[in-house]
């Protein structure tokens, strides 16, 4: 007998036609099979092979199939992590409080004059990320003239092949870490301040 969450078909009339021609006259007909015919609607995949297995000759089951109705299992949905869920639900709240206070900034005397609003904030932040820029592509150039030239001068005369693939590596590794700090200052940035409480909150 099919469980509940397997492929199944509607026990129709034509199939019920179909296994009663199939299990007249045997006396090996599986449990399930004459279970679903005395009292079942529906069918499973197994007692569906059987029927595929003893039809009579003559008997197509696209024929039988005809108008029958497929069900399909329902898919199994795992619980969701505790942790994440209660991060999503903080994540949704944070969301949602900064769009509340947004809509609600015009008519707040506190935060009506935000300091991220104002064109000299706008200002400083573009300087500090121009300057973090300019940062990145000096330490990078350094440590290719560092590769290409400093190890030179302390080992003597290198092959210029070598000394070019000593100055990418060295410039590779400043720049990773150069960009670790970086993303790092970047999301820093990114964060929203908390807003002072109004007196009606």
């Amino acid at each position: 007998m099919e469980g509940p969450n397997e492929l199944k078909l509607e026990l129709s009339e034509s199939l019920k036609k179909a296994f009663k021609d199939a299990t007249k006259g045997r006396k090996d007909v599986p449990e399930s099979v004459l279970k679903c015919m005395k009292n079942g609607d529906y069918v499973g995949v197994d007692e569906m092979r059987w029927l595929y297995r003893n039809k009579k000759e003559g008997v197509w089951l696209c024929d039988v199939l005809s108008g029958t109705e497929l069900i399909l299992p329902e898919p199994v949905i795992p619980p969701r992590n505790p942790e994440l869920e209660a991060r999503c639900r903080k994540l949704r709240a944070q969301q949602e409080d900064r769009e509340y206070r947004k809509m609600t900034k015009n008519v707040d005397p506190v935060r009506v004059h935000h300091p991220e609003d104002t064109m000299r904030y706008q200002l400083n932040a573009m300087n500090r990320q121009m300057i973090a820029v300019f940062q990145f592509v000096v330490s990078v150039g350094a440590g290719f003239t560092f590769g290409f030239y400093g190890i030179q001068l302390m080992t003597g005369p290198l092959d210029f092949g070598f000394r070019l693939l000593l100055g990418i590596i060295a410039s590779l590794v400043i720049a990773l870490a150069e960009i670790y700090f970086l993303a790092k200052k970047l999301a820093d940035d990114m964060d929203f301040p908390d807003f002072p409480k109004s007196k009606t909150e």
